[in-house]
């Protein structure tokens, strides 16, 4: 089998015309975007690149981070995503240990330039539009004037594609290989359950930065010959603009993604009927939000997967869509070919008890860049032990309760923060809520809220914690409340339980 710079090559001989991309500034035929994907090939060959060397990707979700991704992978180069919400110490980081040789800069991203080349050992840093900073080239020089034709023969699939870096909750962030043949494995997880066929129309919306923005559901509708609409950033009236105008019919996002989409005024009156799923990934979705999208007589449906996992690992097909959102951590069931265990001490759980989610498939990385320690963690016996943590129901419907690192002990017995979460959140001044487990004389454990209010509403601690009384045991109910303005989120609007933890996990 072969890479995914095939899949572009024999879209572009077989459905020229078709579109396979919009964005704000231009319009993709299939053979537009193979032909300068093979542009930026013969360009990168050009500059001494070959098979097996990396570069990285510091952009919002430029056309151009396309055309360079398949560009690398017909030329068996890797990609190293860099998130552009990370400063230039972070970032020299992950180029350092990536040994990227050279990188591509968004123009949001051009006051970093001149601490990466101070900091890095890249030996050329080309911008994607703008004026370029000193000592900088530009995609449209690099790319211009360079052939169109094929610049390799099609290379088998088990190439590294992409270096991911996880969000490092503890020590240094860890850059995950991701082959073609996982991004094919990921690309038929998805295509199964949600029946994908060339005829959809996807809005991405999630950053190509993060796994989440290229495998769902970018590459697999380009698989598959259908159209991708993709503006630079999201903008919630945009996005519900663009379904509208491009008559999408998938859209993949991420709560944070939803909560803004809600609360526009948008929502209540775009034509969203051609949408046939909004699909949440990427964290727990609170469901009010699924609520929000039912009431509208929108079908919603979520899964779950990892950076890890290419990212998809379990999805929710649309006869699942009611039953299985009807529980906060609703994720479906294993997706197609990937295998799922439910792990505790060692040996799989019954229906309705927790254990660890292991996971084997196609799809599943082959193993973080220079670190044969951690590798040798999180395998076993040929299973990727994720460290989240879920319970199945009697058919097979999986809900993740949290991850084996938020669970704490009060008194000898395990919590589960985002149980405890979940009754909170119902509170009508309550936003958002994290909890955290903190030390205690007695219990060992107890639980903190750190609290977001609602605007113009509060709540004091004590009315908090009597909330909880009759929906959660006493030894789940928080001890004490932290009120603040905002929770810290990443890219992907996820909550970051590590900078919670280290600021308010403290007696």
């Amino acid at each position: 089998m072969y890479g995914i710079g095939f899949w572009l090559y024999r879209h572009a001989q077989l459905h020229p015309r078709r579109i396979a991309l919009v964005t704000p500034d231009a319009t993709y035929t299939y053979r537009d975007l193979n032909r300068e994907a093979n542009q930026v090939a013969h360009a990168l060959a050009g500059l001494g690149l070959k098979e097996g060397d990396r570069m990285g990707i510091l952009a919002m979700n430029y056309p151009q981070f396309l055309t360079l991704l398949f560009g690398a992978g017909k030329l068996g180069l890797t990609v190293v995503n860099l998130n552009y919400r990370l400063t230039a110490p972070e970032l020299a980081y992950q180029i350092q240990d990536s040994n990227a040789r050279i990188a591509f800069v968004g123009s949001e991203q051009a006051g970093l330039v001149p601490q990466l080349q101070e900091q890095t050992k890249l030996e050329k840093i080309f911008m994607l539009e703008g004026k370029p900073p000193s000592n900088c080239g530009t995609y449209a020089e690099l790319v211009s004037n360079q052939r169109d034709d094929e610049p390799a023969e099609p290379l088998p699939w088990d190439r590294a594609l992409l270096i991911v870096y996880t969000s490092g909750t503890t020590g240094k962030p860890k850059g995950a290989v991701l082959t073609h043949a996982n991004q094919f494995w990921n690309a038929m997880n998805d295509i199964i359950p949600l029946r994908l066929t060339a005829d959809d129309t996807v809005l991405t919306i999630l950053p190509l930065v993060h796994v989440g923005g290229i495998g769902l559901f970018t590459l697999p509708t380009l698989l598959l010959g259908g159209r991708v609409v993709m503006p630079r950033k999201y903008d919630p009236d945009e996005a519900l603009r663009l379904i509208e105008k491009n008559k999408v019919t998938v859209v993949m996002g991420v709560p944070a993604v939803w909560q803004m989409m809600i609360a526009s005024p948008l929502f209540r009156t775009a034509d969203l009927s051609s949408v046939r799923a909004f699909y949440n990934g990427g964290d727990r979705c609170p469901l009010e939000i699924v609520r929000a999208f039912r009431d509208r007589g929108l079908t919603f449906g979520g899964g779950y997967g990892l950076t890890e996992t290419s990212p998809t690992a379990f999805m929710m097909e649309p006869e699942d869509f009611e039953k299985g959102t009807a529980r906060l951590g609703f994720i479906g069931k294993a997706a197609f070919f990937n295998e799922a265990r439910l792990v505790s001490d060692g040996k799989q759980v019954a229906p309705g008890e927790v254990g660890e989610i292991w996971l084997r498939g196609g799809n599943v990385f082959s193993g973080y860049l220079n670190r044969p320690e951690a590798n040798a963690e999180v395998f076993v016996d040929g299973w990727f032990r994720t460290g989240d943590l879920a319970s199945q129901d009697g058919d097979g419907l999986t809900y993740v309760v949290g991850r084996q690192k938020e669970m704490y002990k009060s008194g000898g017995l395990n919590v589960y923060p985002a149980e405890v979460e979940a009754v909170l959140g119902q509170h009508p001044a309550v936003r958002e809520v994290c909890v955290i487990g903190v030390p205690d004389p007695k219990w060992n454990e107890v639980g903190r809220a750190i609290v977001a209010f609602k605007p113009s509403l509060e709540a004091t601690a004590d009315e908090l914690i009597a909330w909880c009384d009759g929906k959660l045991a006493r030894y789940k109910t928080p001890k004490t409340v932290v009120a603040v303005d905002a929770l810290p989120r990443n890219t992907l609007g996820k909550v970051v339980r590590a900078e919670i933890k280290a600021k308010y996990g403290s007696v």
